[in-house]
């Protein structure tokens, strides 16, 4: 079982062609066109965060055929906590060999790309990256100031942690199997997530490394496209920059 794991907030206008595509895409997979299993069933799961859209509506009116679960946040308390509560209904209900992908709402991160992730997690590796700075990724529309944040995100996860084959260490679009993600959980509880906004996507990768080893975890190569975003950036852009920061000077001690 593939759980794809979306927490979303005011993607009214990006949920509902999001999971039509999902399915699409999954259809793809049964028609023979995906070297992985035919028998990888999709359950999707909507977080929707307080949205003050119809982002709940939209998701309820998806009519396809994949199984699809709309957990809802009375108010809006961020990607960490629509993360947590995510996870938490998701690992109530799944197998230890079980896939987890998470992946942005806001149109930029095509599912197509669930199934490459998939195909990898399939021949044994525990955590794989779709990684938009992997030889033959890209951005695309991503402004000047949004990118060199993005950057030198990358350029001091890599300096602190250069031995981990990662070179997308805040990319929220990534794979992982269920018994790694229990595992941390297990250890970190309520902790999960202490970074502030955005960074929380790098400190959950960082806290899983922990319970695996160098050659289980790797990366795709993906493209991302901005200019596809419908609505406004939710990235605090000074709160996150410090965030991040902060987190990979406390993580030098975890790995």
């Amino acid at each position: 079982m593939i759980y794809v794991l979306l927490p979303a907030y005011n993607e009214a206008e990006n949920i509902r062609n999001l999971l039509q595509t999902l399915e699409e895409e999954t259809q793809r997979l049964g028609s023979g066109q995906s070297s992985l299993s035919p028998n990888s069933p999709i359950h999707a799961v909507v977080v929707n965060d307080g949205s003050r859209d119809d982002t709940g509506a939209e998701a309820r009116r998806f009519s396809g055929t994949i199984p699809v679960t709309i957990l809802e946040h009375e108010t809006n308390r961020g990607l960490a906590a629509a993360l947590h509560t995510g996870i938490a209904f998701i690992l109530n209900r799944c197998g230890e060999e079980d896939w987890i992908v998470t992946l942005d709402a806001d149109g930029t991160h095509h599912p197509k790309y669930i199934f490459a992730l998939a195909e990898k997690l399939e021949t044994g590796y525990d955590i794989v990256v779709a990684s938009r700075y992997a030889a033959g990724g890209k951005e695309v529309g991503v402004r000047t100031f949004r990118k060199w944040l993005s950057h030198g995100a990358r350029m001091s996860y890599r300096l602190c942690f250069s031995r981990w084959p990662i070179r997308d260490f805040s990319c929220g679009f990534r794979g992982m199997r269920a018994s790694v993600l229990r595992k941390t959980v297990a250890q970190w509880q309520e902790k999960l997530f202490e970074a502030p906004g955005f960074a929380c996507t790098g400190e959950l990768m960082l806290k899983m490394l922990a319970h695996t080893t160098l050659d289980r975890v790797t990366e795709i190569p993906f493209e991302l496209h901005y200019e596809k975003k419908g609505g406004k950036s939710k990235m605090p852009a000074l709160k996150t920059v410090l965030g991040t920061l902060r987190l990979i000077l406390r993580a030098r001690r975890w790995l």
